[in-house]
């Protein structure tokens, strides 16, 4: 099984602590994948009928300000980092109906468009558990007008290269108290966008937020196909379920 599960460590996060358990014993080897991800390959041969794997872990989140300019600028995006956040990926293809729905946005600049942009998703898409899944592609969510945080992740991004925004996919965390974030109490996704005043920042169209010391990231990818918690295989005539729990908190 290859694992997601994070945290990132870099200049918005720091990450004391860190630990990853696995029941039934099995092997883990920590690797760094193409996208600079922290991952984890899981290897159990064992018999079992179950695997269960607990992820604790502290994390400083540091950008207390997301709308302050930082005080040196951006370094320019590589050539390898400009395709991956701009051309089309397999859950956010190109879409003639992301030109229409991108273009009141057109020339504003890039940091102001995108959290617009995510705050028109916000206004205009239902949040509706149960409509898509991790398949859904952005296509099916303009069909729809609703979804859940991936979907309206995925849509963002779309806006975004249109307009020639760099973008990539966010998996991770909101540390947050009762029901006062969508997402809180499991995981969440958002959007990292590339502008030249302010390099990458979080925007959450689920919440219409600038992501701030609430969010924590756990890995980034073109989409989602880049970067789900768990992915894998198993040999035997059983029934596979899934079953999750999150806890994030700030202390």
């Amino acid at each position: 099984m290859d694992l997601r599960l994070g945290p990132l460590d870099d200049a918005d996060q720091d990450v004391p602590e860190f630990n990853l358990r696995v029941q039934p014993d099995g092997h883990i080897r920590r690797y760094s994948d193409g996208l600079g991800n922290v991952a984890h390959l899981l290897t159990s041969t064992q018999p079992h009928r179950y695997l269960e794997l607990t992820m604790r872990c502290c994390v400083e989140t540091l950008l207390e300000d997301p709308f302050a300019a930082p005080t040196r600028a951006p370094a320019p995006l590589t050539p390898i980092e400009l395709v991956d956040a701009l051309d089309p990926s397999p859950l956010v293809p190109d879409c003639p109906a992301l030109s229409t729905l991108a273009e009141p946005f057109r020339g504003l600049d890039p940091f102001e468009a995108a959290r617009k942009m995510s705050s028109m998703i916000y206004d205009q898409f239902a949040y509706r558990q149960g409509v898509t899944d991790v398949t859904t592609t952005v296509e099916q969510i303009l069909e729809h007008r609703a979804g859940v945080c991936q979907d309206f992740a995925h849509l963002l991004i779309g806006l975004c290269r249109v307009l020639r925004i760099p973008a990539r996919y966010v998996s991770g965390y909101v540390a947050s108290t009762g029901d006062r974030h969508r997402g809180a109490g499991a995981s969440h996704a958002w959007v990292e966008a590339y502008t030249p005043t302010h390099g990458w920042r979080g925007f959450d169209p689920t919440n219409n937020l600038v992501a701030n010391t609430r969010y924590v990231k756990i890995a980034r990818g073109r989409d989602y196909a880049d970067v789900p918690p768990t992915r894998g295989t198993f040999r035997g005539a059983a029934n596979e379920s899934l079953q999750v729990s999150v806890t994030a908190r700030a202390v």
